[in-house]
């Protein structure tokens, strides 16, 4: 890629020629880019309209396939392939004739999925922090459009006839249809929490959602827009991001794993499982003797991310983000039959139409590696961006995604993220030596210390003891405790999308903030973090597998309406449970006299941090 060492300014203007290296490619501030083609030495700078484009043309019948939401995507004839980069908000683009990155486009915050129309044309791409999916004409290597959202985005997905795209809007538990053309939301399908992956059939009829926190996937019917069935995939089901339907159409493929909550013995291989789970579409049901356990068939891995197929659909092809791997299964035989080194925190994966090739990226070291299908082996590995992160706070955040070195993790079982799920927490209450503690999220650690919820850890250097007890690693060096001390106090908050527009407070909320100081809870839920740093007696260390006393450590009340279950033990699934049956004796904050509005008032202000 070849960036212009003075700043053009493009103006009023939608086109402007500038001269550049053949092959070379313009990078600008704001919404335009360029690229030279392989015949001249100008490029042509595309900025972008307002204006909607029109509306795709029906794709005929016989060139419909089943389709899945994902990081990566291909053309129909393989000619590009376009990776999203979440970490640096771009989206890269990769000529598979040369095998290199001819442009990378700045489109937003956060992107962390994205879709081509049937044709290839057009990119559609989710943006999570900004709450919006930018439209990328892959042509003009320009986006042409964005349109607004609900809560965090994830899944975005054109139906087969390119004329309706699917969101899945994962912080308001809703999938929403867009028209393709004018981008007006065309209505809203509510269903379970969480949903993140998308998949479609190939005939337009059904679209297939999963559930991060539960593994669930919701089957619904695109004409009727309703959901017909909720598909489990076990109890102990998690991370479940990415859906795929196999060619043929009959089957649909989940990467997940499970966390084994239930089990009161906790080791390092009876903690977390690598699984993918396989779902007869015909008759809605998870095929439970079809069940992958990648640990079984291939060997011990962490977090299965993604997955894609051989042509024939023969071979399943999974890439495992924690253990930077690449895990192959024979679909016949539900043998592993080859495994292949990656880069770090691979996420997505597409193959080539002959089966010759795939290409992965691995999220974290902002690379693609190209795979030799037939002999199983890395050719090369394409650089896609630049990191956006201190390098200290990169270093720690791939010591805190991977389990591939035995000092962070024993046989590749857990990385801190297999329950820290994307940064944030996994939902679950562990049986811990401790007592039964529920995970907590990291974000915003640097102001909260001390740290677990029997505040053990003192500061973000003391969390060797996790690696080597929970993750059976050998442990790390002191300076890469630094580096995961810098990721772990890098994460901040974003806004509570229950605040107005405006930043302010709902009139709910304001109730609730008079509440809040009436009912003494600002006493131990201070400061800027709204927690004391001090460990207090209230009363819920009722278990008594407690081994570390009653008083647990203050918790900051910030994203507190997306951490649910709460409490040390995970024994309040809702605020209003805590305020209530989780606060007897008015142990933290007088709450008994309290009417029912003002109790609905406090959680108005609760969920309104920060």
């Amino acid at each position: 890629m070849h960036q212009v060492a003075s700043p053009v300014d493009v103006g009023d203007v939608s086109r402007v020629r500038v001269a550049l290296p053949v092959g070379g490619v313009l990078l600008l501030t704001g919404w335009a880019l360029g690229a030279c083609s392989s015949t001249g030495s100008t490029v042509t700078v595309v900025t972008p309209t307002t204006t909607s484009l029109p509306a795709i043309s029906p794709v005929p019948d016989e060139a419909r396939r089943a389709a899945s939401s994902a990081l990566m995507a291909i053309t129909p004839d393989d000619r590009w392939v376009y990776v999203v980069n979440s970490d640096t908000g771009s989206v890269t683009a990769i000529d598979t004739l040369t095998d290199t990155a001819v442009w990378e486009l700045p489109i937003g915050v956060e992107p962390r999925s994205m879709a081509l129309d049937p044709r290839g044309r057009l990119a559609y791409v989710s943006d999570f922090a900004a709450g919006s999916v930018t439209v990328v004409d892959l042509e003009m290597a320009a986006p042409v459009a964005s349109f607004t959202t609900d809560r965090h985005p994830y899944g975005v997905l054109p139906g087969p006839d390119g004329q309706v795209l699917f969101v899945a809007e994962s912080g308001a538990d809703a999938i929403a249809l867009f028209d393709s053309g004018t981008y007006q939301r065309l209505g809203t399908i509510a269903v379970e929490p969480n949903p993140r992956g998308l998949a479609v059939s190939a005939n337009g009829e059904r679209l297939y959602v999963t559930h991060f926190m539960s593994g669930h996937v919701s089957v619904i019917d695109v004409s009727s827009r309703e959901v017909l069935d909720v598909i489990g995939t076990g109890a102990e089901s998690v991370a479940a991001q990415f859906i795929a339907i196999a060619p043929g159409g009959e089957k649909a493929y989940l990467p997940h794993s499970r966390s084994r909550v239930s089990n009161p013995h906790l080791q390092f291989d009876s903690t977390i499982a690598p699984l993918v789970s396989v779902i007869d579409l015909g008759m809605g049901t998870l095929l439970r003797t079809e069940v992958l356990g990648l640990d079984a068939i291939d060997r011990p891995v962490n977090m299965p991310f993604a997955v894609a197929f051989s042509p024939e659909g023969r071979l399943l092809y999974v890439v495992n983000s924690g253990s930077n791997d690449l895990s192959v299964v024979d679909l016949e035989s539900a043998l592993g039959v080859g495994h292949v080194s990656l880069g770090d925190n691979p996420r997505g994966i597409v193959v080539t139409s002959d089966g010759d090739r795939a290409y992965v990226l691995n999220a974290l070291s902002n690379d693609v590696s190209i795979l030799d299908l037939e002999g199983l082996a890395e050719l090369r590995r394409i650089s896609v961006a630049d990191t956006a992160l201190p390098p200290d706070v990169q270093r720690g955040k791939v010591l805190f995604f991977s389990s591939d070195r035995p000092e962070l993790a024993r046989d590749q079982w857990v990385s801190c993220a297999s329950c820290h799920l994307e940064g944030g927490h996994d939902g679950r209450t562990w049986p811990f030596a401790d007592g039964p503690r529920n995970t907590p999220a990291i974000r915003g650690l640097a102001d909260s210390a001390p740290f677990h919820w029997s505040g053990d850890r003192v500061d973000l250097l003391d969390f060797q003891d996790t690696i080597t007890g929970v993750q059976g690693g050998t442990g790390i060096t002191t300076n890469e405790l630094s580096d995961l001390a810098a990721f772990l106090g890098f994460g901040g908050f974003e806004a509570s999308p229950y605040r107005l527009l405006d930043g302010s407070l709902s009139s709910a909320a304001e109730d609730g903030l008079q509440v809040f100081g009436a009912a003494g809870c600002g006493s131990c839920h201070s400061g800027d973090a709204f927690t004391d740093r001090r460990l207090h007696d209230v009363g819920t260390a009722l278990d008594p597998r407690e081994t570390r006393g009653r008083e647990f450590d203050t918790p900051s009340l910030l994203g507190i309406y997306d951490t649910a279950p709460y409490l040390h033990d995970g024994s309040s699934a809702t605020l209003w449970a805590v305020i209530t049956t989780g606060n007897l004796g008015d142990r933290h904050g007088v709450t008994s006299t309290l009417s029912e509005e003002q109790i609905d008032s406090l959680i108005a202000y609760l969920q309104s941090l920060p």
